[in-house]
């Protein structure tokens, strides 16, 4: 398109280009450019119009309408649509050669909404470029040309000139159109706006231009939207706040020992009541029940002693928060270990990471004696723990537990952790032993509330010189206390 542009202003004949911009709502558009060449400048290229040949720019993706010849002359139309305003410059280049005639094309599209809804939404457009109808055509020269056209076709720029007596004046008109959505306007003195168009006609030889053009368009859809909204999380608070007015002034006027805690409490203390009156009076020592952590191996709290230091060494940037709830449900059962390393950011090194996080707890000291005089006693030991199964099983191996304990029962196999009375209930049944002949060691008050609830037997484990919390518990220090305590 190009070499044709020139080669029919080089002939001092009539050509008249009009470049179409249309610029639609969402920022895309289509560039359309016409050429249209009179008789005498469509002789010095081929002798029949049908002869010209555009594959180039087909295989571009531009769309051609003609040429269409009518009186000897010539019109062709090449368009190509642009999805966005940051392909428009690209597509002026295309035809016209980069910064050939337009040069520093910028479109904007901007959105400006009130979340209040007090104004409606607004959406503003932005055209500029700079217009040289006068390019150095000698920058084309003879062999870009007949690139274009072909060699057949084309002729020699210097031998058109000499045709045209060398003078290029009132050869080239152009015509730049900018359609924009809606309301537009100029600050251009050149530019004359006509339904929703800006035009601007040049002569070869004219001084170079900015052309601009803006618009904006409002729309009220948006504000009576944003404004429902409002009124809907209005209504939505006003009844959160009737419904919990209506709780407290139930509540308030409820009298003391009616409400359904008090009546849950009762029926509670009657439910433990009647469970004591069938149980025998005297308690006998069938299983002892230890927790994993705190009892076999220490940290007691694995999470923040030792697997968020563990993970944060290597992933800084890793969130604690993140970390507790992922581990929360691996525990649970509801992740996977290796899907439990992925989510913090380790799947590449999941076995090494693993294997570090196992070997770094510690056995507490006297564990295996302890565990060798329960076997000679012939008192079996069930282990309860907040593990995922493959956790429980490796570590069990890795400490040495594998004949010692009776029963590992971890909150993986359950769907449920301590303090929560399930992991309790299901050593309960793989044992077949009656809770109230259990005794269960822990280090963890709150593990150890729940099993007294239960029936058991409780004692909080400590070692050595460790400082004891305040507890209604039997405090034992060591396995060596416990040893002494049953007379072994």
């Amino acid at each position: 398109m190009v070499g044709l542009i020139v080669l029919l202003v080089a002939s001092a004949c009539r050509v008249d280009t009009t470049v179409d911009i249309r610029v639609d709502d969402d920022g895309s558009g289509r560039v359309a450019y016409t050429v249209v060449a009179n008789a005498d400048a469509v002789s010095l290229l081929v002798d029949d119009p049908a002869d010209l040949r555009f594959d180039d720019l087909e295989a571009a993706g531009w769309n051609l309408d003609g040429p269409i010849a009518e009186d000897g002359g010539v019109t062709i139309t090449a368009s190509k649509p642009f999805l966005s305003p940051e392909e428009l410059p690209g597509l002026l280049d295309e035809l016209l050669g980069e910064g050939v005639v337009f040069s520093n094309v910028a479109l904007e599209q901007a959105h400006d909404f009130s979340m209040l809804g007090l104004r409606p939404a607004e959406t503003s457009y932005d055209f500029a470029a700079d217009v040289d109808p006068a390019p150095d055509l000698e920058i084309l020269g003879d062999a870009e040309i007949e690139g274009l056209l072909g060699s057949s076709l084309g002729r020699s720029l210097t031998r058109v000139e000499e045709d045209a007596g060398g003078s290029f004046a009132g050869s080239l008109g152009l015509v730049v159109n900018v359609q924009l959505p809606a309301n537009v306007a100029t600050d251009s003195e050149l530019g004359e706006s006509v339904d929703n168009v800006v035009t601007w006609e040049f002569s070869y030889g004219d001084a170079p231009t900015t052309i601009d053009a803006r618009a904006s368009i409002d729309e009220i859809l948006p504000r009576v939207w944003s404004l429902v909204a409002i009124l809907a999380a209005l209504l939505f608070v006003l009844v959160v706040l009737s419904r919990l007015a209506t709780f407290v002034i139930v509540k308030l006027r409820t009298p003391k020992g009616r409400r359904r805690r008090d009546q849950r409490q009762r029926e509670r203390r009657a439910a433990t009541r009647a469970a004591e009156a069938n149980r025998p009076r005297r308690r006998l020592l069938r299983l002892l029940v230890v927790d994993v952590h705190g009892v076999l191996v220490r940290p007691t709290d694995p999470v923040d002693g030792l697997l968020i230091p563990l993970i944060t060494a290597e992933r800084p940037d890793a969130d604690p928060e993140r970390i507790r709830e992922h581990h929360r449900q691996l525990i649970l059962g509801r992740l996977s270990a290796e899907e439990f390393w992925g989510e913090c950011g380790l799947g590449p090194m999941a076995d090494e990471i693993e294997t570090r996080y196992l070997s770094s707890f510690r056995l507490v000291p006297g564990l295996h004696p302890f565990l060798d005089r329960m076997a000679t006693s012939r008192l079996p030991v069930a282990a309860v723990g907040n593990q995922p199964r493959v956790w429980g099983d490796r570590l069990r191996r890795m400490a040495s537990l594998d004949g010692a304990i009776a029963s590992w029962m971890v909150s993986g196999d359950v769907g449920s952790g301590l303090p929560e009375p399930a992991l309790f209930e299901a050593t309960r049944r793989t044992m077949s032993v009656d809770l109230y002949d259990c005794f269960y060691l822990s280090n963890n008050p709150e593990h150890l509330d729940t099993a007294k609830e239960l029936g058991m037997a409780t004692g909080l484990f400590v070692t050595g010189n460790e400082a004891a919390p305040e507890t209604e518990h039997p405090i034992v220090r060591g396995f060596e206390d416990l040893l002494r305590s049953r007379g072994s």
